[in-house]
């Protein structure tokens, strides 16, 4: 950590008495008065703990170190105008700072894609470039510079920080439910016209062998079967059947009438999101601020 360092206002005082070896004449440059200068130089002095002028007979001369810390301090200001001037004038700093996402399709159409406006107009110098080959984070094909993904954190060439839980629901529509009853169970759902998930790593396959069903007594569920959860999104708003989805995907869907609940019972996997960067990379100015982004809206999804 930094330890507490000088004001600019004290440095430009310092400079100004180093140039001029007069508080009135390095006043009258900074448009300050006599004694506005004088204070600045003694809080410098006390800050660092070193006396930096000679004060004899109304003369003031550096001391060794006066002379020394007036050097570096005279570069540092006029680094600090240089890049002041750059960046008010110069295109070339406010350009845009590329950032490759990598998230699942369906995270990305219904809960990223309509919160990236309001990260646009908060932070219009970093462009995203969203994808969703989110098996490139697997292969560690290095195609992302940062992923929200689903899973237990194994990642082994990429830090993963915890995002939230999420927890299974079994929904339907109100119309696919009437005549029918919800049910109290995980297990029961398999009575409904089921519609599965038929990815590599199952929402149904979880919530049924949660319930404590055998391998082969899932498979033997019939009903339809999609691979991404917006599609089997679109088949339950259809009335085609219940299937079992996260909340984040539904709750508004079921807070405004057109989906419900048709199980008692939900589902809380152990697996989680999480946030995906390299861990070398985590300063990087825009990984750091769509991290921190993110991080305000975890309690959204």
């Amino acid at each position: 950590m930094r330890g507490k360092l000088p004001s600019i206002i004290s440095l430009q005082c310092f400079d100004a008495v180093a140039y001029h070896l007069n508080m009135t004449y390095a006043g009258e440059a900074l448009h300050l008065t006599q004694s506005a200068v004088s204070r600045q130089v003694k809080n410098l002095e006390s800050l660092i703990g070193r006396q930096l002028f000679y004060r004899q007979d109304n003369q003031l001369a550096l001391t060794p170190v006066g002379e020394q810390y007036a050097e570096e301090v005279h570069k540092i200001l006029n680094s600090l105008d240089s890049i002041t001037q750059k960046i008010c004038s110069n295109t070339d700093y406010t350009k845009t700072v590329k950032l490759k996402v990598v998230t699942e399709p369906t995270f990305a159409i219904a809960w990223l894609m309509p919160k990236l406006n309001e990260f646009y107009i908060n932070y219009p110098e970093i462009e995203i470039d969203l994808g969703t080959d989110y098996e490139s984070v697997t292969r560690n094909t290095r195609r992302c510079d940062f992923a929200i993904l689903w899973g237990s954190g194994d990642w082994p060439h990429y830090y993963a920080e915890p995002l939230r839980h999420d927890t299974y629901l079994a929904v339907c529509t109100p119309k696919y439910l009437r005549g029918r009853k919800s049910v109290k169970t995980m297990g029961e759902v398999a009575n409904f016209d089921f519609i599965h998930q038929s990815s590599a790593i199952s929402t149904t396959d979880e919530w049924f062998l949660e319930a404590g069903m055998t391998e082969k007594e899932i498979s033997m569920i019939g009903g339809q079967h999609f691979d991404y959860f917006i599609y089997l999104l679109q088949a339950v708003k259809n009335n085609i059947g219940v299937s079992i989805l996260p909340e984040y995907l539904v709750k508004d869907d079921i807070l405004n009438g057109d989906l419900i609940i048709a199980c008692e019972e939900t589902y809380t996997p152990k697996q989680r999101f999480h946030i995906l960067y390299d861990e070398e990379r985590q300063e990087d100015y825009a990984i750091r601020q769509f991290r921190k982004w993110l991080l305000t809206h975890k309690d959204d999804m």
